[in-house]
């Protein structure tokens, strides 16, 4: 089937012409060498820096340091140090570090088994790496790098924006309310003078009905303008609470840890007990994984988007939640489904932007943030969320959380 050849490996085509298949005279030593060959080739070609080490031990059998023992050629792009430079060296003479950089870190890896993964800024380099790390063998261990300096430096920048447009937007509504307040103060008191005129005007009362145009004014004219004031002021505040409150959500630093999410939301039901049994609602929860995020920000997350079932709840049948999650590749997508009123097309993506309201079939009164803040939360934790609708059949929210202790931008 294969032609043989003592000096190289030779491709065979087959009646068609096409590639079938590789051989040589010395089989085994020849492929053993094609592998070599290919691995290494692959190895020098890749973009990920990839090193291998070894512990290094004292005469008491103490890990000291550890010793570079192969790299690829992504490691001097990335360090700007030679191979014959680093390999069989101390990495405290490579990096030129005391102590070696990251050793309690890799000796956890080496003595455990376990792989490990972190992003760091490196000083000597003024670069930010992700590193995996793992341990083919005992005393040995590879880091696999990515230099994603880059698109650290974008998300700080991207950070630094967000941030000082969350300041501006906190610091001007907050300015705002003081002279909202005086107007309407002010309103209040105009008010209680055109009150005080009408009262001062009573025991002339005969001459005041007889001046249709002087009446009007009191009792239509002045009395109208002020509900617009009112009204109008009413708004703005509405408007600049709510402006305070998105800012306040993206201000505040998250606290994360892992979070029980099945009691989390057991204590979100138990929270809404009264609204629930108020529009006979049942309520299922599977048995859901545990993410990591600020449990305070998840509670407001996962609350407002009940909050919104709650509200446009179709009132021909009885409210139904079904909560649950499925799991995988570092995430966790928590799905909460009601069967209510659905989303229109036209306004499945418009439901996220901020102060948007649909027509509620209740008295319900809303500001159009609850699902605002919940795009916002979700974001904070390098998530996302979505919905998934049809007007008349409910709708299903999903979000998307992290199963790994993570860093906010």
């Amino acid at each position: 089937m294969f032609e043989k050849s003592k000096n190289r490996i030779r491709g065979v085509r087959d009646p068609r012409g096409r590639f079938a298949g590789f051989c040589a005279a010395k089989c085994p030593e020849s492929i053993s060498d094609v592998r070599r060959h290919l691995f290494e080739t692959l190895f020098d070609s890749m973009r990920e820096m990839v090193v291998l080490h070894e512990i290094v031990y004292d005469s008491n059998h103490n890990p000291i340091n550890y010793r570079l023992i192969g790299c690829n050629d992504a490691f001097t792009r990335m360090t700007g140090i030679k191979k014959e430079n680093a390999i069989g060296k101390l990495a405290t003479e490579v990096y030129n570090t005391t102590p070696p950089p990251y050793f309690e870190e890799f000796l956890k890896v080496v003595k455990t088994g376990q792989p490990y993964e972190y992003s760091t800024y490196f000083p000597p380099l003024d670069k930010y790496f992700a590193v995996s790390v793992i341990s083919p063998g005992k005393d040995h261990f590879a880091t696999v790098t990515n230099d994603i300096t880059a698109s650290r430096q974008l998300q700080d920048m991207l950070s630094a924006r967000n941030k000082e447009l969350e300041n501006y937007l906190y610091v001007t509504s907050h300015d705002l309310r003081s002279p909202l307040v005086n107007i309407q103060g002010f309103s209040q008191r105009l008010q209680k003078q055109v009150n005080a005129i009408k009262t001062q005007l009573a025991p002339f009362q005969e001459a005041y009905e007889a001046n249709a145009e002087f009446k009007q004014l009191l009792e239509e004219a002045i009395p109208k303008t002020l509900g617009f004031i009112t009204s109008g002021v009413n708004k703005m505040d509405v408007l600049l609470s709510g402006l305070l409150q998105l800012s306040r959500t993206g201000r505040a630093p998250l606290r994360v840890k892992l979070v029980d999410m099945k009691k989390l939301f057991e204590s979100i039901v138990a929270a809404h007990n009264y609204q629930l049994n108020e529009v006979s609602a049942s309520v299922a929860i599977d048995e859901l994984p545990n993410c990591y995020g600020d449990e305070i920000l998840l509670n407001q997350l996962f609350s407002n988007i009940i909050n919104n079932a709650i509200k446009y709840r179709d009132p021909g049948r009885p409210l139904k939640l079904e909560i649950k999650a499925i799991s995988g590749f570092k995430k966790v997508i928590y799905s909460i489904k009601d069967n209510g009123l659905g989303i229109n097309k036209e306004n499945k993506d418009k439901v996220w932007n901020l102060f948007f309201r649909a027509d509620a079939p209740t008295a319900i009164a809303g500001e159009g943030l609850g699902l605002s803040i919940v795009k916002k939360i979700a974001e904070k934790h390098r998530g996302k969320v979505w919905v998934e609708t049809e007007a008349g059949f409910g709708s299903v929210f999903f979000v998307v959380l992290q199963t790994t202790e993570f860093q906010e931008f």
